[in-house]
């Protein structure tokens, strides 16, 4: 998972050096990155599906410069077809203030805070280095629980590579 505004078109040397290199696996991001990792584990490769994920994290080192040959070598060591690259967009919070009334001369309000999120998902095919399907999601949720945005994600982008036949589940 990487942020950045910029639009993924080709997995090359330019692409990665500006966009991916330093960002995939960056010690900031990397509770959000792990978390997200196992979401998407735990909804894309189920045991009823016939995907294999493997994380970012179990090839790379966190914050360790990988140059992009490395990058490409690590990756088709693992033996998969494809990188699911996940890019955060845009984040914003949700202020919801609910007003509650208790007889007729005292109230309270409550403010809610929620984040939401836009995030742009490539499957980025091995051999041509270019994108053989791309998704975009909107997702809102709440900070912990089952609700969060990565689970919301995670499920947004099995439906999609399911509906798009990138993923056949026995379900």
């Amino acid at each position: 998972m990487v942020n950045t505004t910029a639009e993924i078109s080709q997995l090359d040397s330019l692409t990665y050096e500006q966009h991916i290199r330093g960002k995939f696996n960056n010690l900031e991001n990397h509770r959000h990155r792990r978390q997200m990792e196992r979401t998407l584990a735990r909804n894309i490769a189920p045991p009823a599906t016939q995907a294999r994920l493997v994380k970012s994290s179990d090839v790379f080192e966190i914050n360790t410069d990988v140059s992009y040959s490395e990058f490409l070598q690590k990756i088709r060591a693992t033996g998969v077809d494809g990188i699911l690259l996940v890019k955060q967009s845009a984040y914003w919070l949700t202020t919801n203030s609910y007003t509650s009334v208790h007889d007729e001369y005292v109230s309270t309000t409550t403010a809610d805070t929620e984040p939401n999120a836009t995030y742009h998902t490539y499957l980025i095919d091995l051999g041509s280095l270019e994108p053989v399907w791309y998704a975009n999601s909107t997702v809102s949720g709440i900070f912990a629980g089952f609700d969060t945005l990565n689970n919301h994600l995670a499920r947004s982008i099995f439906r999609k590579l399911r509906k798009d036949k990138y993923i056949f589940a026995d379900y």
